[in-house]
């Protein structure tokens, strides 16, 4: 059996990718993105206001359940930090699906105990793994796991994460043919590759920016920083480092966020508890 090299598999796949139809929309549809539950974790603020972490976590679902039928999401997205461990004892109180990934709080058997928790999601080529991706109306989502053993800078390959080979994983998911594809992780990459903490390493944000920039997935959705939500863009993708709904730095409230996947692009909105 013949051997391609790197180069020629390379020029190969871009070419069969090039010859594949994109797979359209099938129809519109809402999804929600709460980050850094810490279910686990004492709140330290207002809780006579809103209660424990997990509370606090429930009463983004409340939210969610009180809006009108055509606003209320499919499923709901969390950016890692989860907790998962005391977050689970309370899931029969939430009426949607939920996708997760994990985050710096969650290594070693606490990836074990979400990869069972979840089989349907955490698997490659049906083995278990700590990155995922699922479709839904034709749009491919891709869960990437790139927090390990309680490091703030985030990293894409670890011995932490199973299997290693997330980044040809990353290259293969993100040439597939569906149109429309939206990236959920813990660390956001750097925007312009600099090395600094609370973000993907140097080399990482680098190899990843620049596939960000030639794939052009619709979006991409972090947690960790513990901030008001911002929006940057990466060539025409939208980027969203979203609010923790626990707690957050400079005394911001906490919140999630509700999007709106169309036809001709995307609406995002943001949910403020309190307000």
């Amino acid at each position: 059996m013949k051997i391609l090299s790197t180069a020629k598999t390379l020029f190969l796949l871009i070419i069969l990718t090039l010859a594949m139809p994109a797979q359209s929309l099938d129809e519109s549809f809402v999804f929600a993105v709460i980050a850094d539950p810490h279910a686990s974790q004492a709140a330290k603020y207002e809780v006579e206001k809103y209660g424990s972490h997990v509370d606090r976590f429930l009463h983004c679902v409340k939210k969610m359940e009180m809006l009108d039928q055509q606003d209320r999401p499919d499923f709901i997205l969390i950016c890692g930090d989860i907790h998962l461990w005391e977050l689970e004892k309370h899931l029969d109180q939430v009426s949607f699906p939920l996708h997760v990934i994990a985050g710096n709080n969650e290594s070693g058997k606490r990836r074990k105990e979400m990869r069972e928790k979840f089989p349907q999601d955490f698997q490659v080529d049906g083995q278990p793994s700590d990155y995922y991706s699922f479709l839904h109306k034709g749009v491919l989502f891709i869960a990437m796991c790139d927090a390990s053993m309680k490091d703030h800078v985030g990293h894409l390959a670890s011995e932490d994460i199973i299997p290693s080979g997330q980044c040809e994983w990353l290259e293969r998911e993100l040439s597939r043919p569906e149109k429309e594809k939206i990236l959920f992780a813990h660390i956001p990459p750097h925007p312009n590759g600099l090395d600094s903490t609370m973000f993907l390493s140097r080399n990482d944000s680098r190899f990843f920016n620049d596939l960000i920039f030639k794939t052009q997935p619709m979006a991409m959705f972090f947690g960790h920083q513990h901030l008001p939500t911002r929006e940057c863009m990466f060539g025409v993708t939208r980027s969203f480092i979203v609010r923790s709904c626990a707690w957050n730095f400079e005394s911001a409230p906490i919140g999630f966020l509700l999007v709106r996947v169309h036809e001709k692009g995307m609406d995002v909105r943001e949910i403020i508890l309190g307000e």
